[in-house]
Formats: C-alpha cells, sequence, structure tokens
C-alpha cells in the first residue's frame, strides 16, 4: 500500500515537474518573438520592423505618460487611447498602408522617423496629432506628447516639414498607429533582454539547463531500461539452472515389463486302461 502511494506522488511530482518545464519552454519562446519584434532596429527598408502588420514599441520618454483632455485638441479631434502611456510601458502599433494615412486624424497617437539631432540618423518617436495641413497634394502633421508644454514644431508653407522651431512629420515618415493597447512596465525588463547579457541569463542560461535536464532523464531510463533486461535475463537462467537441477535429481521412473500369466501345467495323457478279466 505504502509502495503504491510513493509511486503515485511520484508520477504527479514528475508530471507537475515536465509541465513547469514546458511551459517556460513556452514562455521563452514567445518572450524571445517579442524581444526581437520590439527592437526599434530598422528593417532593411528602413521601416519600423513587423509581424504580420503588428509592430511592438518600447517607450523610452514620459513624453506621453499624461492622460490627454479633449478640450486641448482641435474640434472634430478624436482621442483614441486616451490614457497614453509612460516610460518603460511596451505599446502595440498597427502598421499602416498609404491609404491609411490619409484618413489620420487629430487625437490619433502615431510613430514615425524623425531625425531630431539634424545628424542623418532617423529614430522612432511615438507623439500625438494635434493639427493636420495639406500643402500642394501632401499631408503634414503637426505631434506633441501629451506630457509635453509645446507642440514637436509648427507649421507653416514655406518649411513645412522642417520647422524653425521643431519638426513637422511628412506621411512618409509615419510607420503606424497606435491601437491602443499596451504593457506597463515590460519596457524596461525587453530592454535589458535586448542585452547580449539578459538575453544570455533570462533566456540561453536555462534553456540550456532545461535541454541538459531532458538529456540526463533520458540516458537514465535507457540504463535502468538495460538494467531491467539484465535482471531478467538473470532471472530467467536461475530459473533454468533450478530446472535443470530438479529433473537431474529426480530418480529413473522404473521400467514397465510385461506380465507373463504362466499357464497350468499340462497333465499327461492317461493311457487307456485295459478292461479286466
Amino acid at each position: 500500500m505504502e509502495t503504491t502511494k510513493k509511486t503515485s506522488v511520484k508520477k504527479v511530482l514528475s508530471i507537475v515537474g515536465n509541465t513547469v518545464l514546458w511551459l517556460f519552454v513556452a514562455f521563452a519562446i514567445v518572450i524571445t518573438v517579442i524581444v526581437f519584434a520590439s527592437n526599434n532596429n530598422k528593417s532593411e527598408d528602413n521601416s519600423l520592423s513587423s509581424i504580420g502588420g503588428l509592430a511592438i514599441v518600447t517607450i523610452s520618454s514620459d513624453s506621453m505618460s499624461r492622460s490627454p483632455k479633449e478640450e486641448d485638441y482641435q474640434s472634430g479631434g478624436r482621442l483614441e487611447g486616451k490614457t497614453g502611456f509612460k516610460k518603460g510601458a511596451l505599446i502595440f502599433v498597427n502598421k499602416l498602408t498609404d491609404a491609411e494615412k490619409e484618413k489620420l486624424a487629430v487625437g490619433d497617437v502615431i510613430t514615425f522617423r524623425v531625425d531630431l539631432d539634424h545628424d542623418g540618423k532617423e529614430e522612432f518617436n511615438t507623439h500625438r496629432i494635434i493639427d493636420v495641413h495639406e500643402h500642394e497634394g501632401k499631408l503634414y502633421f503637426v505631434t506633441q506628447g501629451d506630457h509635453n508644454e509645446f507642440a514637436d514644431g509648427v507649421y507653416s508653407e514655406s518649411n513645412s516639414a522642417h520647422a524653425s522651431s521643431g519638426y513637422v512629420v511628412t506621411a512618409s515618415k509615419i510607420e503606424g498607429k497606435w491601437n491602443g493597447r499596451k504593457i506597463a512596465g515590460v519596457g524596461k525588463f525587453l530592454a535589458f533582454l535586448q542585452t547580449r547579457t539578459g538575453f544570455f541569463v533570462v533566456i540561453i542560461l536555462p534553456l540550456i539547463a532545461f535541454f541538459l535536464y531532458e538529456l540526463i532523464r533520458f540516458v537514465l531510463v535507457i540504463l535502468s531500461l538495460r538494467g531491467k533486461k539484465t535482471e531478467d535475463e538473470i532471472r530467467q537462467k536461475v530459473m533454468e539452472e533450478l530446472l535443470r537441477a530438479q529433473q537431474a535429481g529426480q530418480p529413473a521412473a522404473p521400467e514397465t515389463k510385461a506380465t507373463q500369466t504362466d499357464a497350468p501345467a499340462e497333465k499327461p495323457a492317461e493311457e487307456p486302461k485295459e478292461p479286466k478279466e
């Protein structure tokens, strides 16, 4: 009874352990995908990298941390994703086609490329549209962080794309629109995972330990099966030897001889007696 109970507990612990390990493997795979997807490196066409039209952006400042108020924007504008997001958040951005960019309006939060340092190196920024202008068939978007006191630039037809007091975003620089979904605080963790040390410590090292554990378990199972086979062979040989010994020590059964029945001796034939005179 006690042996059966121990065996059951051992099986349960084994199942739980395997479940936890495989859940970690699944978690590691998902995190790896998110890490590469949230890495803001540009793709080959100098755009924001995405998976299936969905890009993941890590926020590196608090410029969008304040919740906007409707009166801060022009009448008729819309405020999608009203709550904003703080530094370290992870936001989800839908990539936009040229046709979708034309439908952007005041209140939308967009991710765009901008050369902030004017050194020819563009980086990604995510701010809210506060004004839209059209000039010679091209759209120009004035943006501002919800937490910032001033807009990113002032539009003018003479220097529409690069205003003297900042920048104005052209449609060609827009990468996508924030869909309102975010994960607060995850950005810092992902930023650490994007480093070689973080990725090795959090992902690679545990995976190596997992596969080593599975390899050791596999070897132990093989050895146990071999040991069981050897024990069975030994047990079979012992039984054969005992059987031989038993057969050798058993006395031979006496042969059965046919018993002949002696026929009764025939009496000699009496000679006929002569009659008396």
